[in-house]
């Protein structure tokens, strides 16, 4: 059966709780690299994707663009002890019925749609046994918006399964008032859910197609997404 729908699957507060873990992490791998206390909260962060992020940190303590590298492995480990560590991590409900339900489905994929750096997301996600869902997705590498991700996102699917994705076809599901624009901006389905530090108001003032207060029903997340 041809694969004929995306499911975009946001990572923090959507997926799995894991706190503030990256920020700690962005924060201790500046400290352990630079010396810099609080890189996070110091600088004039000038985005929400981790490339903004990233570049508005360098920029403002004046490390040179060819570090990036060095900066993003460090990271990486420093990441994935702190998850290590992190005993309330845990994957949100339902999810992984409904990540299980789309693989098994034979017309639809996952795929990740996050502001992360991709080895972020992946870290975050192996470390609770969710990384082999995904073969691919939009993630916080480039310059840009969600939305351009999205669409970076889409363009790669259309790619790897040799067809065109209608935009009645691709579900965004996340817990924030940015997934739900980036889901308005490009004209795709929105499934909001209030597992992430949104408010259900705020959601709903969204217009989301669907709004669950968790994904624990999964039959009915299942319905609203047409597997």
């Amino acid at each position: 059966m041809p694969v004929s729908k995306l499911i975009l699957w946001d990572i923090d507060g959507t997926l799995i709780h894991c706190g503030s873990d990256g920020r700690k992490a962005l924060n201790r791998t500046f400290l352990e690299l630079y010396k810099i206390e609080d890189a996070f909260g110091s600088s004039d962060i000038g985005g929400s994707m981790d490339y903004m992020i990233l570049d508005s940190i360098m920029r403002s303590h004046g490390i040179a663009k060819d570090r990036l590298p060095a900066i993003i492995l460090h990271y990486q480990r420093v990441l994935e002890d702190i998850l290590n560590n992190n005993k309330e991590k845990r994957v949100l409900p339902g999810v992984r019925t409904i990540l299980e339900a789309v693989r098994r489905s034979g017309s639809a994929e996952n795929a990740l749609l996050t502001s992360n750096i991709r080895v972020g997301a992946m870290t975050k996600l192996d470390s609770v046994g969710l990384g082999h869902y995904f073969k691919f997705g939009g993630f916080g590498d480039e310059p840009g918006e969600k939305w351009d991700a999205a669409n970076a996102c889409i363009l790669e699917a259309e790619e790897l399964y040799d067809t065109v994705f209608f935009k009645d076809q691709i579900y965004l599901i996340g817990d924030s008032v940015y997934d739900m624009l980036c889901a308005k901006k490009i004209g795709i389905m929105s499934v909001a859910v209030g597992t992430g530090w949104a408010d259900e108001e705020s959601l709903l003032a969204c217009d989301p197609d669907y709004y669950f207060p968790d994904l624990g029903d999964t039959d009915r997340v299942i319905e609203a997404i047409r597997l």
